[in-house]
């Protein structure tokens, strides 16, 4: 098997094992910890995340794995809803040889939510950060890995595929394997672009990560999910975190073993990144614990009708673009019943991970059937932000299908839920509107979603803040 090299040695780590030696402690930081499910560790550079994170690795009871699975963030590639698994290849450490085996990378991409994109692994630092440290203390694991895309478990979507990768998680993971989650905490300051607060950075930050380690020590995906729309918080690894929690049995228990921040080495309050290590105890063999009540908008589609929907999105996309006018597909009763409903929708087209064209109606009189099929030619040719779609696009392009609630008013942004609402913003005449997935796949708080969504209706970016109106509908969404 082909062996590489990763590219941050020498420079995230030093190339040598006797340099790495001298940037980790002595001595185990504790006790032999009582066989860990998983950990969560962090993976910036050593010289400011190595002590913190062999708080855990240096405890764990070496004897007792023989696998070692590592869900990283993608930090390259925006993958909406899915995530890309890590080539079996030896990868060379300053430590020896660490083992990516063919089968342990084919179990993990047979897994719903997988999809191979290339581009996420060559300079992704998350996986490749923790693989000194998997030789060293772990010397004898073969590995796995996979890098996340972005989930929220408010979205029933992303709810039910997170169950369904979870079922099939489970049935790889035995306890000889060691779940590592490879996550940073809050990158604070204004090139990351969260300024939550301005004084007292270091106790407030410190308050801030606790808050967030809590709502994970809670093992519910939505309490993620709404610790993270709440604070804003910018936790890279938010994404490995909710498959991590998606597949966790009930009764697992988080214990922090170590917490640091960069700003303690440089001294530097106006940019700085967390780190901590955690320990989660768990039983692998033990059933999954009930999946999160995630909820269904009113008056939702069957996913055989919204499967319907796709299919009339596509075959209309390929029409367009060759010039043509698309053929209506024959439909069972009761799903043309369904889709006769007048509804507004959006469609939405994506190229590896990046927006392709997005248009949409809020209401419409006329049936969803419809609408989906005049906006998916809208959006090939008609959004003005691209140029149209080219016939040699089309088999790379994914496909999208929002179908939205009526919109209801709301007194102000404290009636809004992040992940599960889209909001209408209206003032002095000027309206502006994005979908419920637009704020989470881009990572935003609410005060950072109406400041967007105000320059996106030609406002002055505070405008949301006196004399506006909001309205809010959910959306299905169909892939």
């Amino acid at each position: 098997m082909k062996t590489r090299t990763p590219k941050i040695a020498g420079s995230w780590y030093p190339a040598s094992a006797a340099a790495i030696e001298a940037m980790l402690p002595d001595e185990p930081a504790g006790p032999v910890l009582p066989h860990p499910a998983a950990i969560v560790v962090p993976h910036a550079g050593y010289a400011y995340s190595a002590a913190v994170a062999a708080a855990a690795w240096s405890r764990l009871p070496a004897e007792e794995y023989e696998r070692v699975v590592i869900l990283a963030p993608s930090h390259c590639v925006a993958m909406r809803r899915s995530f890309s698994v890590e080539p079996a290849a030896d990868v060379a450490t300053p430590f020896g040889t660490v083992s990516f085996p063919e089968d342990l990378h084919d179990a993990l991409a047979a897994l719903p939510g997988a999809r191979f994109v290339p581009a996420a692994h060559p300079d992704e630092h998350a996986v490749d950060i923790q693989l000194p440290l998997v030789k060293k203390y772990l010397p004898h694991c073969a590995v796995g890995a996979l890098v996340a895309g972005e989930w929220n478990a408010r979205v029933p979507e992303d709810a039910a595929l997170l169950r369904s990768f979870a079922e099939g998680f489970r049935k790889i993971l035995d306890n000889k394997t060691l779940v590592v989650v490879s996550s940073d905490f809050t990158h604070y300051g204004r090139s990351f672009g969260y300024l939550p607060f301005r004084d007292n950075v270091q106790e407030r930050l410190a308050a801030l990560d606790g808050e967030m380690i809590e709502a994970l020590s809670q093992n519910d995906s939505l309490a993620w999910s709404d610790a993270l729309a709440r604070t804003g918080a910018t936790v890279c690894g938010a994404s490995p975190l909710h498959l991590l929690l998606a597949a966790l049995p009930e009764g697992a228990r988080f214990g922090k073993l170590a917490y640091a921040t960069s700003g303690e080495k440089t001294r530097d309050w106006s940019h700085v990144v967390s780190y901590a290590a955690l320990a989660v105890f768990a039983d692998w063999t033990a059933p999954l614990k009930a999946a999160p009540a995630a909820e269904a908008p009113p008056g939702a589609l069957s996913g055989a009708a919204g499967a319907a929907l796709v299919r009339i999105a596509r075959r209309s996309l390929r029409a367009a673009v060759a010039g043509e006018t698309a053929e209506e597909e024959p439909l069972p009763a009761d799903i043309g019943r369904e889709l006769a409903s007048c509804r507004g929708a959006f469609v939405t087209l994506t190229e590896d991970g990046d927006l392709r064209g997005c248009i949409g109606r809020i209401l419409s009189d006329e049936s969803v059937g419809k609408v989906v099929r005049e906006m998916a030619a809208a959006a090939a040719l008609e959004d003005p932000r691209f140029p149209p779609v080219r016939p040699d696009e089309l088999d790379a392009l994914e496909v999208e299908v929002s179908v939205l609630t009526e919109p209801k008013g709301v007194a102000g942004p404290e009636d809004i839920v992040l992940g599960r609402d889209g909001i209408l913003l209206g003032k002095r005449g000027r309206r502006a509107v994005f979908l419920p997935q637009v704020a989470p796949e881009q990572g935003w708080d609410l005060e950072t979603t109406l400041s967007q969504l105000s320059r996106k209706a030609g406002l002055p970016p505070d405008a949301w803040k006196s004399g506006a109106s909001f309205q809010t509908f959910q959306a299905q969404i169909f892939r």
